[in-house]
């Protein structure tokens, strides 16, 4: 290695670090709040009516006090352009659902104006609630009710089928909907320009590890698994096709910063009543490995 390389792995890995701080800096800025937990379930929309709400609180409380498994609902009114995942699991590991050490917990998050839901399950019960079960319990039983406004009907519907899910006893219905394919192409778009993103600031360090961090950006962004390995596939083959091109020439630097402001959020706090309870409820101290399924209506 020549000088001349030298000086421009380092150049760009000091251009990484710098990128990666500064967002870093703008995501805790601007990210969305964690409501705090007010109990069992926390209805920020206030689409829920109370009858609802005393129902899902008391199934949760008698399946934790059978088994220790820890389950809240969370209905917030908009992510404010906060990525579902990513949202999902911070406010699971902040409200540390399930016991200390079985990491037991279980998240079903709505969100109204994106239309989005989302099951996240803490590392002891992913090998029952599987990420395959949570997607179908998304599109059996709570994506159909939602569909025709009955926002309090899948919200239990969803509930009833984790619970029997983790007890064995959930029988997956025939009926199947069928997925929005324009949500899921534009999510795919999405993941594969993130990617590549990300692929070319990498390969500003080495022309290999760029397509395989890209891909791999990729298919954690994409939903469900076939799309996530289309984004893949796509993001690698595109970035290992641009550094070969950029073989013996001098490789344009990525600097659009103002590319990623979708990924963060606007900033703000929880404004609005919540309904909940639970008699001073609050998490045990589980973990989450991101596992489980996103879905939309």
């Amino acid at each position: 290695m020549n000088r001349k390389q030298a000086v421009q792995i380092r150049r760009g890995f000091v251009s990484c670090l710098t990128l990666a701080s500064t967002l870093t800096l703008a995501s805790h800025a601007l990210a969305l709040d964690v409501p705090p937990l007010t109990g069992r379930v926390v209805d920020l929309a206030q689409v829920l009516p109370n009858s609802t709400v005393e129902l899902l609180i008391t199934q949760l409380a008698a399946h934790e006090a059978q088994s220790s498994n820890q389950l809240a609902v969370l209905i917030i009114p908009s992510l404010e352009g906060e990525t579902l995942e990513e949202f999902s699991h911070r406010v699971a590991t902040t409200w540390k659902l399930g016991q200390k050490g079985t990491d037991n917990g279980v998240l079903l998050l709505v969100a109204i104006a994106e239309r989005k839901v989302r099951i996240e399950v803490g590392y002891g019960l992913e090998g029952v609630l599987t990420d395959i079960r949570s997607a179908q319990i998304i599109r059996n039983e709570i994506v159909p009710r939602f569909r025709v406004g009955d926002i309090p009907g899948g919200v239990t519907g969803g509930i009833n089928a984790i619970l029997k899910t983790i007890e064995g006893t959930y029988q997956a219905s025939e009926k199947t909907v069928p997925r929005q394919k324009s949500d899921v192409i534009g999510q795919v778009v999405v993941a594969v320009v993130v990617g590549l993103v990300v692929g070319m600031l990498f390969m500003n360090i080495h022309r290999f590890i760029g397509p395989f961090a890209g891909a791999g950006i990729s298919t954690l962004l994409a939903p469900w698994l076939v799309p996530a390995l289309m984004a893949s596939g796509i993001t690698l083959l595109l970035l290992l096709a641009i550094g070969a091109s950029d073989i013996g020439g001098r490789r344009s630097r990525y600097s659009g910063i103002d590319d990623w402001v979708w990924y963060s959020s606007r900033g703000g706090g929880w404004g609005g009543g919540s309904f909940g309870g639970g008699g001073g409820f609050g998490g045990g101290g589980g973990d989450f490995g991101g596992g489980g399924a996103s879905g939309n209506w």
